[in-house]
């Protein structure tokens, strides 16, 4: 099961915020930001890891 996550506070509680002619957009529930894009992960170790490496970025 894939999900979406803020690209501002990386919450993964965002939403459908409008569409239509505007086209997609979202509204995270935690930072309020409201945006067209999201980031998408397949599974929970990928977004877990993708966290990680965010926080720390010195460690490759």
């Amino acid at each position: 099961m894939s999900f979406i996550a803020c690209p501002t506070c990386m919450s993964i509680r965002i939403y459908p915020y409008m569409g239509f002619m505007t086209g997609q957009q979202y509204q995270c529930q935690d930072c309020e930001t409201i945006t067209p894009v999201v980031i998408e992960f397949e599974n929970e170790e990928d977004f877990k890891a993708f966290v990680q490496a965010r926080l720390n970025p010195e460690e490759e």
